[in-house]
């Protein structure tokens, strides 16, 4: 099996997340994505029953933006905004990293997907729902 990258030599986690009910409706940005687990930035609450994810943007540009660029767009990044419990932030952020740190987890790790022909959220977290996906734009030159 190949797989898109490795990080210390072992195969790389992602994280999938999916907000999307309908199979034939999963087909725009925001509505289900992967995210390497290295392109985490941090987690933190964002109300009493939300928790918010955030990452390095999947768009990051051409790789030719110049330092003004870079220093205008640091608030470019991605978010996953995921419904839990109110006020158990810790037991969901304790969930997701003691899966990325599992060495028994699969290398695609479902945090939150809302199909409905078949939810599935990741055990022990407390999640209930996918919220909000956003993608950031590209970089501009």
């Amino acid at each position: 099996m190949s797989y898109i990258g490795k990080t210390n030599n072992n195969p790389q986690k992602y994280l999938y997340f999916r907000t999307q009910a309908t199979d034939g409706s999963d087909d725009g940005t925001g509505e289900s994505a992967l995210f390497p687990v290295s392109s985490i930035t941090g987690m933190q609450p964002t109300n009493d029953a939300e928790l918010t994810i955030y990452f390095k943007s999947m768009l990051r540009g051409s790789g030719n933006e110049g330092a003004g660029d870079a220093l205008v767009n640091l608030d470019n990044n991605d978010a996953v905004i995921l419904t839990i419990p109110v006020n158990t932030h810790l037991v969901a952020m304790t969930a997701i990293i003691n899966a990325v740190n599992s060495t028994s987890s699969a290398n695609v790790i479902v945090v939150a997907n809302d199909d409905s022909g078949g939810t599935e959220y990741l055990n022990n977290s407390g999640i209930t729902a996918c919220g909000t996906i956003s993608v950031s734009v590209a970089y501009a030159n």
